[in-house]
């Protein structure tokens, strides 16, 4: 919950516990007193903070609060027990109001640990050969800092298309609070002027996932000097939205693929995932050619690729097919059956927990590995879901497991990604990296497998 929130919930508690240390009949006005605070509160948190809709019931509570003391005082005061059962009701309404606004908390994202500021800008990208479209927003080392950006322009959108692509679009209104999420980025901020070109690395997310699902990940790389450029997959992310008002939600129909092939959809979107990244790595050129902001800023010679779940599916491909992808991260991605021909360029891989419950994910995981011809690592986060390495865990709280430190585990995963890039692309020494002896944990307590 936000500052003022707290603020407003605490302020029920002189209306919750004057009944049980003075009759109403005495001192009539610290009851008054006590039963405007919340209204105030509640007005504060309106006005400087924003309405979501996780809060109204204790805004009707507030209201209703006054409402009964205003009424009270009409009535000749009497033993005090009547107010005393409101009050317990009261209590128990306010404990039920507070629970939607813990459970769906509005996010701002942890500030980076680098040494620069960090800018974020959106853009559209379109491939003629393929007639597609494609949105990414691009993360990077800012010349300063400035008000904070929201994670999305399009809270609306992508709330409707979230809770369209998990099937239960009536859930959209919930998702209201999206409005209020932020990262330690400013928007459109100028370049950090540097005498050296600046790494790139390209972010895919999961199938039905969003752009911005990583964004802690991608504002700690660009403070410490990298240029991210995370992309929704146009018609497998949850939503995208376009510059001109288009609206393209989770609909794999328009990629050829039938609901019911779902179970061969990674195995057939693989292509196109991987023709979205390279259209990535070739406007990549184009903009080091003659862009305003990025014209002769970034290093072409030092690009990564990355992702979460099918996504990292994708930045393995991309770095076995693409002569250009120089080291590639997956980020708890199951590979297809079948498995992947190895990339010939460096690999890391980090899982969850919870994944490695699964035999069959780990049984291919371990043959890529073996059959890997350059440095491999894998990793395994303790106590982690899969979705533990994306923002989830701040957006829901209660999805996270009783064992695992959010926080703790963030920086774990950011940290090795972050190092793995610049041992691979950078040619920078690092020590995080240095298998354990066998049975040993790795430092951050995370787990080396093999």
């Amino acid at each position: 919950m936000r500052p003022l929130e707290w603020l407003s919930l605490l302020a029920f508690l002189p209306a919750l516990l004057l009944p049980w240390l003075l009759r109403s009949g005495r001192r009539p006005w610290v009851f008054d007193v006590a039963a405007l605070l919340p209204l105030l509160a509640t007005l504060a948190q309106l006005l400087l903070e924003g309405w979501r809709v996780q809060m109204v019931p204790l805004y009707l509570l507030a209201a209703l609060v006054l409402v009964t003391r205003l009424r009270s005082r009409r009535r000749t005061p009497g033993t005090g027990r009547p107010t005393r059962l409101r009050t317990g009701v009261t209590a128990l309404v306010l404990a039920a109001g507070a629970v939607p606004a813990w459970v769906l908390p509005v996010v701002t994202l942890p500030r980076p640990t680098g040494p620069y500021a960090v800018g974020a800008v959106d853009r559209e990208l379109g491939d003629p050969v393929r007639a597609r479209r494609l949105m990414v927003s691009i993360w990077y080392p800012a010349a300063q800092s400035g008000s904070r950006a929201p994670l999305t322009p399009f809270p609306g959108q992508v709330a409707a298309g979230l809770a369209t692509s998990f099937g239960v679009p009536a859930a959209a209104p919930l998702l209201q609070h999206l409005r209020y999420f932020t990262a330690s980025a400013t928007r459109n901020a100028p370049l950090l002027p540097s005498a050296s070109r600046f790494p790139v690395l390209v972010f895919s997310p999961g199938l039905v996932g969003v752009r911005f699902q990583n964004s802690g990940t991608f504002q700690e790389l660009a403070s410490h000097g990298y240029v991210v450029v995370a992309l929704d997959h146009t018609d497998a992310a949850a939503v995208t939205v376009f510059p001109d008002g288009e609206v393209r939600g989770y609909d794999l129909g328009r990629l050829g693929i039938q609901p019911d092939e779902l179970e061969k959809s990674t195995r057939s979107l693989l292509p196109t995932w991987v023709a979205d990244q390279r259209l990535v790595y070739d406007t990549l050129t184009t903009w080091a050619a003659a862009d305003p902001t990025f014209g002769d800023r970034l290093d072409l010679r030092r690009i990564g690729s990355f992702g979460h779940s099918f996504g990292g599916v994708t930045a393995l491909e991309v770095c076995r097919v693409e002569v250009r992808c120089r080291a590639a991260v997956n980020l708890d991605g199951g590979l297809p059956e079948g498995g992947l021909r190895p990339a010939p360029r460096p690999v890391l891989l980090m899982t969850s927990s919870q994944s490695n419950n699964f035999a069959y994910a780990t049984q291919r995981w371990r043959q890529y590995l073996r059959a890997a011809t350059a440095p491999a690592a894998w990793l395994e986060v303790p106590r982690s879901t899969h979705y533990s390495l994306t923002i989830l865990p701040l957006m829901v709280p209660l999805l996270v497991p009783r064992a695992y430190d959010r926080a703790a585990g963030r920086d774990t995963a950011d940290h090795y990604v972050n190092a793995f890039f610049d041992r691979h692309l950078r040619g920078l020494p690092t020590r995080l990296l240095d298998r354990p002896a066998r049975g040993a944990a790795g430092q951050g307590g995370v787990l080396w497998r093999e």
